[in-house]
């Protein structure tokens, strides 16, 4: 499920680049130096941006995986007997940390969630902030 994911967002993030790149190519030959190093600073930028994006997302599904995993595991794992013979009684304490200890891995993914999500969300307004301007600056001559 997490490659169909990385697939999608990978495939995404390709067509959003040619397109860009193929605008940008379009628009260079009508700009002055200044606006093209401008332009070619922010598509810099955009790229960095782009990739701890990408990263973020990664991070998001990864982490998103392991709160599922450990939301699904028991936290007392007794086991079967089929020997016939009596299994020890596990210590009750000891159960109530283990359930202590999962309840608080838990809610550390689920706030690692929460802080990657909206850092993920937050990268891609800056995305599309550096977009925007880069677009602008392309249309600059049009304007003049």
């Amino acid at each position: 499920m997490v490659t169909i994911f990385e697939s999608i967002f990978n495939a995404m993030r390709n067509l959003v680049l040619v397109f860009f790149l193929t605008v940008s190519v379009a628009a260079w030959a009508q700009l002055d130096e200044s606006t093209l190093s401008e332009i070619s600073r922010l598509e810099k930028e955009m790229m960095r941006v782009s990739q701890e994006s990408q990263s973020t997302y990664q991070q998001f599904l990864m982490t998103q995986e392991l709160r599922r995993n450990e939301m699904l595991e028991s936290p007392d794992p007794t086991p079967l007997n089929f020997t016939g013979k009596s299994v020890p009684i596990p210590n009750y304490d000891d159960y109530i940390q283990r359930r202590v200890d999962k309840d608080e891995r838990v809610q550390k993914y689920t706030a690692d969630l929460d802080r990657l999500y909206a850092r993920y969300k937050e990268l891609e307004s800056e995305k599309e902030a550096l977009f925007e301007k880069i677009r602008n600056l392309e249309r600059k001559p049009a304007a003049e």
